[in-house]
């Protein structure tokens, strides 16, 4: 009887134990470890894709023409790049490079004051302070602090399609819903298309546009806002409680167009700007924001958290940046961007195919819209497999619009940019290559289409 019931007892407590096990590894298989989905349901930077892929082929030997991402042929300006080595190399006073206060070294600060009073002529009460200016870790820092300062999850902010994509991949990892407002028929976003947007948001009850981001001289369309019309998009904002964000990242490089600053117009706006594009210092990772006064302290907060400060060296080293020395020869590159968009503009106009093409006031880009005649997308022929079937017949990198249009609509599939940053020596060969190759493209769309 006793041997029955320590058999009977052992039996249960090993079932219990099995039991438990197996529970205990079940509620384990539901509590996988895995990426957010926030970060899963992020789009990737497609011109990034491009590049990969045209370094991959590099890697096996062939001739890439690098008309795909912005980046400057240029290094950093000499000036810029000796006050880098002597800050490495120097006395200890010289190298020392430490923590700066959270908005960035004052004599950097200050420097970047001045330019605003010397280039913009702002007036009196428009005068920018060191206070207001905070260095960042690039423009894309910028980005993710101003949206971080400005809104909530479930605020809707207006970009523009065509805009720069990582407004939306940044907003959308935010937990920011985007309202994609369509450009005109000059490719730019005005304040008579925001107005429409918000008209229609009122008219069907939709949440109300928190903010609108937007670049001027734009990428990918290098279309710029006049100065009417940014006045305009500065008036409209602040009449309808909108949080400008005046991207400025490609002011020093436009073409017979002066570009304006929201400075002049608005007093909440939020001017975001870089050293990466004018300033030929990409890799250096350093941009700055002008604050309206009500975003200073949230903005000194996050970026204590955030960031600390933007890189030390980079920030050393951009203190030369406003020396006659260094203008003299960030000069000489805008001509030879000058030089490069002529000379695509020119091998476009003699390709009677093509009609639509944005108007390049500013920065190093080419947008261009092939249309509904020069695509197929039943068939799968669109600017995404042109580019693709470029990139692999004849080594030239351009990038598809699908990285800069509404996810929801087809004019991505229709459109793609030409960056002419790299150099007239891989522009004039990059559009040999693409001349070359474009007779192809319209018989393959023409036979897919009969």
């Amino acid at each position: 009887m006793v041997r029955l019931f320590i058999c009977a007892w052992l039996l249960a407590t090993t079932k219990n134990t099995l039991t438990t096990a197996y529970t205990a590894k079940s509620k384990m298989s539901d509590n996988n470890i895995k990426p957010s989905n926030r970060a899963t349901q992020v789009e990737s930077f497609k011109v990034m894709d491009v590049l990969r892929r045209a370094n991959q082929l590099e890697a096996e030997g062939r001739t890439i023409y690098h008309c795909e991402v912005g980046q400057p042929e240029s290094g950093a300006p000499k000036t810029v790049a000796q006050a880098a080595v002597t800050a490495l190399t120097g006395d200890a006073n010289q190298s020392r490079l430490g923590y700066t206060d959270a908005f960035g070294l004052v004599e950097l600060r200050e420097k970047i004051a001045e330019h605003y009073k010397e280039k913009y002529s702002l007036p009196a009460d428009k005068e920018v302070g060191t206070d207001r200016i905070v260095v960042t870790t690039g423009s894309s820092g910028g980005f993710l602090l101003a949206f971080t300062a400005c809104f909530d999850a479930g605020d809707v902010i207006a970009v523009a399609s065509s805009g720069y994509p990582c407004y939306r991949n940044i907003g959308g990892a935010l937990g920011l819903e985007l309202a994609n407002v369509p450009i005109n028929e000059e490719f730019k976003l005005t304040a008579n298309e925001l107005r429409k947007e918000v008209d229609e948001r009122k008219a069907s009850g939709k949440k109300r546009i928190r903010g609108v981001i937007l670049s001027s001289p734009s990428n990918p369309t290098g279309a710029m806002l006049s100065v009417t019309e940014l006045k305009d998009m500065c008036e409209l904002c602040e009449k309808e409680g909108i949080r400008f964000l005046s991207d400025e990242i490609y002011h020093g490089i436009s073409y017979d167009k002066e570009a304006a600053t929201a400075l002049s117009f608005s007093s909440t706006a939020i001017v975001i700007n870089s050293f990466s594009k004018y300033y030929s210092m990409s890799g250096w990772r350093l941009g700055w924001m002008v604050l309206p006064p009500d975003l200073v302290d949230p903005i000194n907060t996050l970026q204590q958290n955030m960031f600390i400060n933007a890189p030390t060296i980079s920030q050393t080293a951009a203190i030369q940046c406003w020396e006659p020395e260094t203008i003299a020869e960030l000069e000489t590159h805008v001509a030879k961007y000058r030089k490069s968009r002529e000379f695509i503009l020119k091998q476009l106009d003699s390709i009677s195919e093509i009609k639509s093409i944005a108007p390049a006031d500013g920065g190093f880009y080419v947008y261009i819209d092939l249309g509904e005649e020069l695509v197929c997308r039943g068939k799968g022929l669109g600017s995404t497999e042109m580019c693709r079937m470029l990139l692999e017949e004849k080594g030239v990198a351009f990038t598809p619009g699908t990285d800069f249009e509404d996810p929801a609509g087809n004019l991505g599939d229709r459109r793609f940019r030409i960056s002419y940053a790299g150099g007239t020596t891989v522009v004039a060969d990059a559009m040999d290559h693409f001349k070359d190759y474009w007779p192809s493209w319209v018989k393959r769309v023409k036979d897919a289409k009969n």
